[in-house]
């Protein structure tokens, strides 16, 4: 096992966490489930440094169950609009492993993100969940890999509904976004679903 074997993404905007009630969740979730203890990560107690306190900056926690290593970054938004369907078997990414082999997938695709297509069924892409728009309603997969916090987010505001997705269901939506803690729901940044955008 490596030293962090667990990672947290944040968004910090303007010296501000975003959705930390829902980070410390899911921190709180891993020690249970990975490490059988009680956290000792309290992200509450973390100090953004002067540089990261004005604009958009990204925040890295690498921990394990007795130690934490935190980092910020510049972060500039990727536009993702052309996207590859990927297909594995049983594939396992519960928790935020620091070990991303598993979802390592082909690097030469001439494409902006992959679409895991999981035991038949679409689930996240590499770096978030999946929204779908059908008939003016968002969805997301109900075989996700896993529950990111900005998916746990529109839940809790009824926006988006889970929805079970498969292969042969996907272009019966209109349109697809990718979503992560750095990456809100914003409707604008969602791309049409059809044979160029998205590579079955």
């Amino acid at each position: 096992m490596c030293q962090f074997p667990l990672f947290e993404t944040l968004a910090v905007i303007d010296g501000q966490f975003q959705r930390l009630n829902y980070h410390q969740q899911r921190v709180n979730l891993a020690f249970e489930h990975f490490f059988k203890s009680e956290t000792i990560l309290d992200l509450t107690k973390i100090t953004i440094p002067t540089a990261f306190k004005s604009g958009f900056f990204r925040c890295r926690i690498d921990y394990s169950a007795i130690a934490f290593d935190i980092k910020f970054y510049a972060y500039t938004p990727r536009k993702m609009t052309r996207f590859q369907c990927v297909y594995t078997e049983d594939l396992d990414y519960q928790f935020k492993y620091s070990d991303r082999k598993r979802l390592d997938f082909a690097k030469d695709l001439q494409i902006d993100e992959v679409i895991i297509i999981n035991n038949g069924f679409v689930s996240d892409c590499t770096i978030g969940n999946l929204l779908f728009l059908k008939n003016e309603k968002w969805y997301s997969p109900q075989h996700y890999l896993l529950k990111g916090t900005q998916l746990t987010y529109l839940l809790d505001q009824q926006k988006v509904e889970l929805m079970p997705i498969h292969i042969d269901d996907l272009f019966g939506y209109e349109k697809i976004m990718v979503i992560n803690a750095l990456n809100p729901f914003e409707p604008e940044r969602a791309v049409s679903i059809d044979s160029s955008s998205v590579l079955r």
